[in-house]
């Protein structure tokens, strides 16, 4: 016979277990990618406009941008479930689909890889899936591990980086402070050199010139080869030619997303920037 305290026990369990949803929506590509990976791509019936670049999702309906989503859009999916990454909104639109009768969840947002656990945790929650996101939280600490090992004992050898991002328009911006590449620059143990703005701006000769980098990091959806993408940023062409720089490309959704992969793209990053 079953004690008091283990019937209870059960009882809570059931009450407070989610049930696995079958129609999801998700907005936030580390959103997105925290879903799939755990097996749950097959219930994303949409996702917002930075999903559609993950793997599986482009052929899945495209709900808006994460911070201009429209009530409608998602509505019209009939989700039992709408994830979204922190930044997502405008508010009244998420009050909008709460007040359909559909529950929406918000999952913690940052620029930091110590936080992706609690994001896979919440997605776990969510979606009924609590052992297939522990599984998943121990693979992105064996990752830690490796991007840890790779960083260690270099804090007196930071190589110049700078993180070029192609805007819809085809314009190259650099990545300040408060941004989730310079966060990842930290993270692989380089130094930022654009860090005494914030945000994006367009990189200037003078910028380059009072700290020349050693590495560019930039999107492998850039086009070009890495030597006509140096030409075309005012004062990096002339480094590229004294063989000064180097160019890493990056997968933006695994760099920037700071979701499951974030980890091994950094460390991949961190080993780049240390070869001879």
């Amino acid at each position: 016979m079953l004690r008091p305290a283990t019937i209870l026990a059960v009882l809570l369990f059931a009450l407070t277990a989610r049930a696995e949803p079958a129609r999801i929506v998700t907005a936030g590509s580390a959103v997105t990618e925290i879903a799939a990976a755990l097996g749950l791509a097959p219930q994303i019936v949409a996702v917002d406009t930075s999903g559609k670049e993950l793997d599986g999702m482009g052929d899945k309906p495209d709900v808006g941008y994460v911070r201009m989503l429209g009530a409608e859009g998602i509505l019209s999916q009939k989700p039992d479930l709408v994830l979204v990454s922190g930044e997502a909104g405008p508010p009244p639109v998420l009050e909008q689909i709460r007040a359909a009768g559909v529950d929406v969840v918000v999952i913690p947002n940052g620029h930091s890889l110590d936080n992706i656990d609690d994001k896979i945790r919440a997605v776990a929650t969510a979606t009924g899936r609590t052992e297939d996101g522990d599984k998943l939280i121990t693979r992105v600490e064996a990752d830690l591990q490796a991007l840890r090992a790779a960083t260690t004992g270099n804090d007196n050898d930071r190589p110049g980086v700078v993180f070029l991002l192609a805007r819809h328009t085809g314009s190259l911006m650099a990545a300040g402070s408060d941004t989730a590449a310079h966060a990842m620059i930290e993270a692989t143990g380089g130094r930022n050199i654009c860090a005494d703005f914030t945000g994006y701006k367009p990189l200037s000769a003078e910028i380059v010139a009072a700290a020349t980098p050693d590495f560019v990091i930039v999107s492998e959806s850039v086009g070009g080869n890495d030597t006509e993408l140096l030409a075309s940023v005012p004062g990096l062409g002339a480094a590229q030619t004294a063989g000064e720089l180097r160019v890493i490309r990056v997968n933006d959704a695994a760099f920037l997303g700071f979701g499951p992969r974030a980890p091994s793209a950094a460390a991949e990053v961190a080993l780049a920037l240390r070869q001879p």
